[in-house]
Order: structure tokens, then C-alpha cells, then sequence
């Protein structure tokens, strides 16, 4: 399960308990999980994405996929 502070990109939309979906953030773009809500056994993760410090966005385990950056140098 995810943390606070995990590193993701996100890879889905946003989906709604009434099925619609909204790509609230660019699928592809890195965040960082900055708080987890849990209600009946379901998790939702709040993401804000890098270099943004007003705006978060919700959302579930499967819309998220862990990782890490690496810096590479050009040649």
C-alpha cells in the first residue's frame, strides 16, 4: 500500500462512484502522496504534483503506480 510521502505517477484517470472519469491531473505526471483516507476498507490517496504547492487531487490505489526519479546526466 502506499504512504505518505511515496513518490507516483499517475496512470489512470479519476474514476467516480458513478462510473464517469476526469483526468484531474495529466496521466503521466509525477506526484508525491501527501495524505491517505481510508472509508470502509477503501483507500484514497491525495497526490500533489511535482512543483505544485496549491492544488491536490484525490485518488484511488489502481489510478497510482509507485516509483522513484533518477537523475541521468546528458552526454
Amino acid at each position: 500500500m502506499l504512504k505518505i510521502g511515496d513518490t507516483v505517477k499517475v496512470i489512470d484517470m479519476f474514476h467516480y462512484e458513478d462510473g464517469t472519469a476526469k483526468e484531474q491531473v495529466p496521466i503521466g505526471t509525477i506526484c508525491k502522496v501527501v495524505d491517505i483516507k481510508e472509508n470502509d476498507g477503501i483507500y484514497s490517496f491525495c497526490v500533489r504534483p511535482r512543483g505544485e504547492d496549491l492544488y491536490f487531487f484525490w485518488y484511488a490505489e489502481n489510478e497510482l503506480e509507485k516509483g522513484h526519479v533518477e537523475w541521468i546526466k546528458d552526454e
